[in-house]
């Protein structure tokens, strides 16, 4: 049985008018690039007891949840990944070859989708991997576009849900937070033949971006929190130092996130506690300059393509080296 949704949610949604004109794609990076057996472990750790279980108690199931992964994925981390996706037919893997390809190969998919299914409008939706989402954003995103549509808007549209939770798993702290364009939880209503997701630009300035061409800004304002940003070691690839964990632990309004803040995510008790007691791997080296030099032999292995779909053979043979090479430098990194 799905938990009842809050009084002014169940107004909300009865009020608000309905629409079956656009497909909703919440889009997932995982992994795409890392081929450490152990990295995933504590990653799938994560995904499972935060992010799936998220998505399992939404209310509102009308979604495909796509999970890129990188087509040569590591054997267990795929298997336990497989077994996760078995009786939820919400949940799609989607292969790809390289962390640039995502984008544009998510973007061919919901275009396709969209088309195949006859919708003439797409709502794509961010999510990470180590994150969750309120059990009733899926349903206010739904009935913010569908009113959207209703009133004769057609324009693409931003929808960011703006107030949500950081926290530190491993400490059970956190605090409230608000980010007018978050990385968990913010959507782009546009039609389906242009789609370009919501993917298209970083998250953070997503908006500044394209309302000069004249995209539309809602905000999901309210007391609901509608996202549970998780910070641990092995998420901050992006920058080297981060002191963000510090930061979330010490902050001067934390408060510890029990069973009941954490319920309104799908977060278990049993969850929570077994993240909270499984020690994160310390890490080998660098995973911002890891990164940075996987970035560097994917623009290397982009180059040569078209020469090698001609059936120029050296350059097949430098892409076989360069991908050896990316997956040698992420096959260890952590403990």
């Amino acid at each position: 049985m799905r938990p009842r949704l809050p009084a002014a949610l169940r107004r909300l949604r009865a009020a608000a008018p309905r629409s079956t004109d656009f497909l909703h794609v919440i889009a997932t990076r995982h992994g795409i690039g890392v081929f450490d057996e152990q990295w995933f472990a504590y990653r799938q750790l994560m995904m499972e007891h935060l992010t799936l279980a998220s998505l399992d108690a939404q209310v509102e199931r009308d979604f495909t949840w796509v999970v890129a992964v990188d087509r040569d994925m590591p054997p267990q981390a795929r298997k336990r990944l497989d077994a996760l996706a078995e009786g939820r037919p919400y949940l799609r893997l989607a292969e790809t070859e390289l962390k640039r390809d995502f984008v544009p190969d998510l973007t061919a998919w919901v275009r396709r989708e969209a088309k195949a299914r006859k919708r003439n409008w797409v709502l794509t939706t961010r999510l990470d991997d180590d994150d969750a989402i309120h059990r009733g954003l899926a349903a206010r995103l739904h009935e913010e576009a569908a009113a959207y549509l209703a009133a004769g808007h057609r324009s693409s549209v931003i929808l960011s849900p703006v107030l949500g939770c950081n926290w530190v798993p491993s400490k059970a702290t956190g605090h409230r937070a608000y980010h007018h364009s978050p990385s968990i939880g913010l959507s782009l209503l546009e039609p389906a033949p242009n789609a370009g997701t919501v993917y298209r630009s970083n998250h953070r300035t997503i908006a500044q971006s394209l309302v000069p061409w004249d995209y539309n800004v809602r905000h999901l304002d309210g007391e609901t929190p509608w996202w549970l940003y998780a910070h641990t070691g092995l998420s901050h690839m992006q920058s080297e130092g981060s002191d963000r964990m510090d930061k979330v632990t010490g902050h001067r309004r934390a408060f510890t996130l029990d069973a009941k803040r954490l319920a309104p995510f799908g977060v278990t008790a049993a969850g929570a506690r077994l993240i909270r007691e499984t020690p994160e791997p310390a890490t080998t080296g660098s995973l911002f300059e890891l990164n940075r030099r996987g970035l560097d032999l994917e623009v290397e292995i982009h180059g040569l393509r078209a020469a090698a779909r001609d059936g120029d053979l050296s350059a097949q043979e430098r892409i076989a080296e360069l991908h050896a090479e990316r997956r040698r430098i992420h096959e260890r990194l952590v403990e």
